[in-house]
């Protein structure tokens, strides 16, 4: 508990830390209460064609969309989408990326047939690999469109677990368990994924905030979650489509901006307070 609390007081000390907390736990918030908005996600408004592209006004604070439907209503729930995939495909792609990683330090056969797997996946662009997979599979739902982002980013997890295991690997500690008998399982679970682990939560908090980019451009293309379903990268295909309506196009762009920029401070933070534990543990 000492160390945990240590850890976190690092992680407190950074500024930009406490601020990507804040923003985040806004958001949390706002998805949380987003069935208590004075509209539905997929409410019209009764008053027709006065109602389409509404601008902001005291009925709608961010206006209404191309169905006449609360811009602020959507924005809400769409964050709930975000929350929702972004979250879980980190989750499946660090612990695929993580197992394989780890596995690079059972031996040099392991390691090189590792090594070309996860060179091959880094090999194809992101989003381009993205939209290839969407289209093939048709994929819709929020746990495909996650799991079609865990499939690509699973090899930037592996090759940094991977450079850490190896680094671990050859440390006093590891030595001595082998030199005890201990077998390789033993010494990989026990001795060395505790920590080569630390890059991929590091780079976990990073990559909710690029999964959320992803979902969002994704949904923007048509490729992702599909209509009527509420999400940020919905809105902003709307404004694209109602020649860029700024209470359409200006929400979505903020959300995304300050989701990324507050899970990059996070990241930053927790990067900064692993590194001062390692230090710390080092010098000791």
């Amino acid at each position: 508990m000492s160390a945990q609390r240590t850890l976190w007081r690092r992680f407190a000390a950074t500024p930009g830390a406490r601020a990507g907390l804040a923003i985040l736990a806004v958001v949390v918030v706002a998805a949380a209460l987003a069935d208590l908005m004075p509209y539905g996600p997929e409410a019209q408004h009764p008053g027709g064609i006065s109602a389409v592209l509404a601008p902001p006004s005291h009925a709608h604070w961010l206006g209404t969309d191309d169905r006449g439907r609360d811009v602020a209503a959507r924005l809400v729930h769409g964050a709930r989408v975000a929350l929702l995939v972004g979250p879980l495909a980190v989750a499946l792609y660090v612990l695929f990326g993580v197992a394989v990683g780890v596995a690079a330090a059972l031996g040099r056969r392991t390691d090189f047939a590792v090594g070309r797997v996860v060179e091959i996946g880094l090999m194809f662009p992101t989003l381009l690999l993205l939209l290839a997979i969407q289209g093939v599979t048709s994929s819709t739902s929020l746990a495909e469109v996650a799991l079609a982002i865990a499939i690509t980013q699973w090899p930037y997890v592996a090759r940094l677990t991977r450079a850490e295991a190896l680094r671990v690997a050859a440390l006093p500690h590891v030595e001595a368990a082998r030199a005890v008998g201990a077998g390789r399982l033993r010494i990989l679970a026990v001795h060395i994924l505790p920590l080569a682990v630390t890059p991929a939560l590091t780079a976990a908090a990073f990559g909710i905030g690029q999964a959320v980019l992803f979902e969002t451009a994704l949904t923007f293309l048509g490729f992702g979650v599909p209509p009527p379903t509420a999400s940020w990268g919905e809105l902003l295909a709307q404004a694209q489509a109602s020649g860029l309506a700024p209470w359409l196009l200006l929400p979505p762009t903020v959300a995304v901006a300050a989701v990324v920029l507050a899970c990059n401070l996070v990241g930053d933070g927790l990067r900064n307070a692993l590194s001062a534990r390692s230090s710390g543990g080092a010098g000791a």
